[in-house]
């Protein structure tokens, strides 16, 4: 009969939970808020579970594992909760049961001193260094990443962002100094972003808030400003495209004590947006003045894109389209499809361009003399695109369009639009 595998009790799981004064049921609480933090929502935690890994009756799968690793802010190893690391997670208990227990004189053996010192030795070696290339060609994965985000198939930048945020994860399982933790927490925060902006232009806004919320967590450690508020102003996005205009303004207040000179453009004009859709006409305006006083011309960074003017005039469009000024609405719809079509502007901007197109036919149908054809084939431009180029704004844009030329169902171009809607189905990551 095969000899039953036998684990001694793990007593640093112990100690890490009842010095942070939870019972193992509380534990159990703290470790599924966070799974949902980790997107990791399906993972289930009982008190049950932790008293048998406590007392080294089992030991967590993989995925629980990485859970209660990231609860308990150590290691798997350190933890005891690697199978073949269990002499040095040992030793390291016996270091822990040393200073709780006050000493040798308590523990009744010399064979622990020398445990004691391989430990030492054992962890000094254990710490890493990493290489100063491998996180040159992170940054510069990230920099690309800023760039590609606006003009790069959705469904073919996701994998790549996902690979290098995997990478970086992984490295948080080993000991750095302070200034490469640092440096891994503020690349682990911008992937994640890019993670979160890229799950919702393909639709999947569950996925994109659970990233957002890891995002959040990432930036907030080390306080990088354009980060922070790349963050909280695509939380407040996903919230204006879930008809929550009130949540929309929340988040981008929450954004406001980082706000820096490369975001703040883009928070106001994602304000003038939220305080139309409420009907608050003068704080709208107000908002798009203090967007058109921010503009400055920076070159892209790792967060949300710079707020160009070509942007800013689309933001113009859209504000003035939401509270039915039509007319105003054309007049900055025009501009805004002029500067996206100037020769030294990115060919690639797909979603920029779709969205400044829907503007315009938006503004051609709440105008005082409609225009409903011009509006249904301007849609129709818009949308058809390769299925690589669609996105979530362009799809909601197209819908409120479609709303808006309810009133004419019979003209032939509004029949054609409809049915190419219908057909707009978002990419999915490629595999």
């Amino acid at each position: 009969m095969p000899r039953q595998r036998r684990w001694e009790p793990n007593t640093r799981l112990v100690y890490e939970r009842e010095r942070r004064g939870w019972s193992q049921e509380e534990a159990a609480r703290e470790a599924v808020k966070v799974a949902g933090r980790l997107g990791r929502p399906d993972l289930v935690f009982t008190g049950a579970q932790f008293g048998r890994w406590e007392r080294g009756e089992s030991r967590p799968r993989p995925p629980l594992r990485r859970v209660v690793c990231v609860l308990y802010d150590a290691s798997a190893e350190a933890l005891g909760l690697l199978e073949g690391e269990v002499g040095t997670a040992n030793r390291r208990t016996a270091i822990k049961a040393i200073t709780v227990m006050g000493g040798l004189g308590a523990l009744g053996t010399r064979r622990l001193l020398s445990d004691a010192a391989d430990a030492a030795v054992a962890a000094s070696r254990k710490r890493a260094i990493l290489d100063p290339m491998r996180l040159e060609e992170l940054d510069q994965d990230v920099e690309r990443f800023a760039l590609d985000c606006s003009g790069v198939a959705h469904a073919e930048l996701f994998p790549q962002v996902w690979d290098d945020w995997q990478h970086v994860e992984g490295l948080f399982d080993t000991r750095h100094s302070l200034k490469d933790r640092a440096h891994l927490t503020v690349l682990g925060g911008q992937l994640t972003y890019f993670l979160a902006r890229l799950s919702f232009n393909m639709g999947d806004y569950a996925a994109a808030r659970r990233h957002a919320v890891l995002a959040w967590e990432y930036a907030e450690d080390v306080g990088q400003p354009v980060l922070c508020a790349s963050v909280r102003t695509l939380q407040s996005t996903i919230a204006f495209y879930t008809g929550q205009p009130q949540r929309s303004l929340e988040l981008l207040e929450a954004a406001s004590p980082y706000n820096s000179p490369y975001s703040r453009s883009r928070i106001a004009a994602n304000a003038a947006r939220a305080y139309a859709v409420l009907g608050d006409r003068p704080r709208a305006e107000q908002a798009l003045g203090a967007m058109e006083r921010y503009l400055v011309d920076l070159p892209a960074q790792p967060g949300s894109s710079p707020y160009t003017a070509a942007a800013a005039t689309a933001a113009m469009a859209g504000t003035f389209t939401r509270l039915g000024d039509g007319e105003t609405a054309e007049k900055y719809a025009r501009q805004a499809i002029a500067l996206h079509q100037a020769p030294d502007v990115r060919d690639t901007l797909f979603e920029d361009r779709a969205n400044a197109t829907l503007n315009l036919a938006a503004s051609l149908v709440i105008r005082r003399a409609p225009e409903p054809e011009e509006a249904a084939r301007l849609g129709i431009q818009a949308i058809a695109v390769p299925e690589a180029q669609r996105t979530e704004t362009v799809r909601k844009r197209a819908t409120e369009l479609s709303r808006l030329l309810h009133d004419w169902p019979t003209i032939p171009a509004i029949k054609d639009f409809a049915e190419r809607l219908r057909e707009y189905q978002l990419p999915a990551p490629a595999l």
